[in-house]
C-alpha cells in the first residue's frame, strides 16, 4: 500500500516537474524571441520563469480549487495531474495542455456536483484577473522593450512595426522570394479588452497583438483566460456542465449543452464551405467538411428526426456559405470545430443524475450565474490567428 502511494506520489511530483520545464522552455522562446531548435540558450531559460511560474499558479489554483471542495464533500479524488506539452518548432506552443484531477467516486447531490465544478473556475479566475492587471499597470516602453527582442525591427520598420508595415513585409518576401512567413496575433476576449483599455497608465505602451506573447504576464493571463472559457462551456460534464445542470436541471443542460455545440460548430465552420472556387483542393475540403458537418449534427438530433436534421445541416451550410460570401476575409477555426468533434465522440453532451437531485440555493444560484458572465467575459471567438501570406497556405 505504501509502495503505491509512493508510485503515485511520484508521478504527481515527476509531471508537475516536467510540466515546469516544458512550461518555462516556451516561455524562455516566446519572451526572448528565439527558436529551441535554433538560437536558445541555456542562459535563457530564466527568462521563461515569470511565465512558467504565472501558469503553474493557475493551473495549481483552478485545480486544488476542485480538489479541496470534493475533500469537503468526502467524495475520493485524485491529486492534480499536469500535462507536460511542448513541441519544438511549434508556432503556438504554451508548454502544457493544463491539469487533470479525477474523481473516484460519484458525487451524490446537485449541490456537490455544482460545487465540485464551479470552484476551479472561479479560483483560477481570480488568478488569471491578477496577472493581466498586474501586468497592464507595469507595461514596459514598448519599443525599448519588443526592440530588444526584435533587434531587426530597426533596420527594417525604425522600430516597432505596425500591422500594415508587418503585412506589407512578409508579402514583399514572399513575392521576392517565394518564402511563406508570417506573425501570431494573439486573440482577445470582452474582459481583456476592458483591461487594456482602463488599466495602462500610458496607453502608448500596450503592446499590439502579434507582440503580446512576448509578455509573460499578458500572454499567461490571455491564454488562462481562454482556458477558464474552456471549462466553463456548458457542455456535459465540463465545469461549466456541472454549473448548468445545476442551475436548469437535466432537461435544461441538455438543450444547453446542444446548443453550445451547434454554435461551436457554426463559428468554427464559418469559412469552410467556400463555393467561389472550382479548384480539386477547394472541392474535396468542402465534401470533407460536409461529411464532418453531418456526422456532428446527427449527435446533436435524435435519430427519429432525420428530415429536421437535414434542415439543420442545409440551413447550416447556407447561412455559413453567405457570411462567407459577405465577409470574403473570414476564415473558418479549426479549433472550434475539434472541440465540437470532441464534445459529441469524447466529452459527451448530457450530465448524469445526480443521487438525490434537488434546488440550488438563492447563493449557489447567484454564483451560478457569476460563472455565466465570466465565461461571456473569458470567450475567445479567435484565439490565436495568423497575419502575413503564411495564413493562405
Amino acid at each position: 500500500m505504501k509502495d503505491n502511494a509512493l508510485k503515485t506520489a511520484l508521478i504527481h511530483m515527476g509531471l508537475f516537474l516536467l510540466t515546469f520545464l516544458t512550461t518555462t522552455l516556451a516561455g524562455a522562446e516566446y519572451r526572448t524571441g528565439k527558436g529551441f531548435l535554433y538560437n536558445l540558450e541555456w542562459a535563457d531559460m530564466p527568462q521563461g520563469f515569470p511565465y512558467a511560474l504565472s501558469f503553474l499558479a493557475f493551473l495549481t489554483v483552478h485545480e486544488f480549487g476542485h480538489y479541496f471542495t470534493a475533500v469537503y464533500y468526502r467524495v475520493k479524488t485524485s491529486l492534480p495531474y499536469y500535462i507536460p506539452f511542448f513541441i519544438p518548432g511549434l508556432l503556438a506552443n504554451i508548454g502544457t495542455m493544463g491539469a487533470v484531477i479525477r474523481l473516484k467516486s460519484i458525487p451524490k447531490t446537485t449541490r456537490e456536483f455544482f460545487d465540485i465544478g464551479v470552484a476551479g473556475p472561479l479560483a483560477g479566475f481570480v488568478v488569471s484577473f491578477c496577472l493581466l492587471a498586474y501586468g497592464f499597470m507595469t507595461l514596459p516602453n514598448l519599443q525599448a522593450y519588443v526592440v530588444d527582442i526584435h533587434p531587426e525591427y530597426i533596420e527594417q520598420f525604425g522600430g516597432v512595426p505596425s500591422e500594415e508595415q508587418l503585412v506589407g513585409f512578409f508579402e514583399k518576401r514572399y513575392a521576392e522570394t517565394d518564402s511563406i512567413g508570417g506573425a501570431m496575433i494573439v486573440g482577445s476576449s470582452l474582459l481583456f479588452e476592458w483591461m487594456k483599455n482602463t488599466l495602462p497608465s500610458d496607453a502608448a505602451q500596450v503592446p499590439p497583438p502579434y507582440e503580446i506573447m512576448h509578455y509573460p504576464f499578458l500572454f499567461v493571463g490571455f491564454i488562462t483566460l481562454f482556458f477558464t472559457a474552456l471549462n466553463l462551456l456548458p457542455i456535459g460534464q465540463l465545469d461549466g456542465g456541472h454549473v448548468t445542470y445545476g442551475l436548469f436541471g437535466r432537461k435544461g443542460h441538455s438543450i444547453i449543452s446542444r446548443l453550445t455545440v451547434f454554435a461551436l460548430l457554426f463559428i468554427g465552420g464559418t469559412g469552410f464551405p467556400d463555393l467561389k472556387s472550382a479548384e480539386i483542393p477547394d472541392l474535396i475540403q468542402n465534401g470533407v467538411y460536409l461529411i464532418f458537418l453531418t456526422f456532428v449534427m446527427s449527435k446533436l438530433v435524435r435519430k427519429d428526426q432525420p428530415i429536421f436534421l437535414l434542415g439543420l445541416i442545409l440551413g447550416t451550410l447556407i447561412a455559413q456559405i453567405a457570411i462567407k460570401w459577405l465577409v470574403p476575409t473570414i476564415n473558418g477555426n479549426f479549433l472550434w470545430l475539434l472541440y465540437s468533434f470532441m464534445a459529441v465522440q469524447f466529452i459527451g453532451l448530457d450530465h448524469p443524475p445526480a443521487e438525490r437531485e434537488h434546488k440550488l440555493s438563492l447563493s449557489r444560484q447567484i454564483m451560478g450565474w457569476v460563472a455565466i458572465v465570466i465565461f461571456i467575459l473569458c470567450f475567445t471567438p479567435v484565439p490565436v490567428d495568423i497575419i502575413g501570406p503564411i495564413a493562405d497556405q
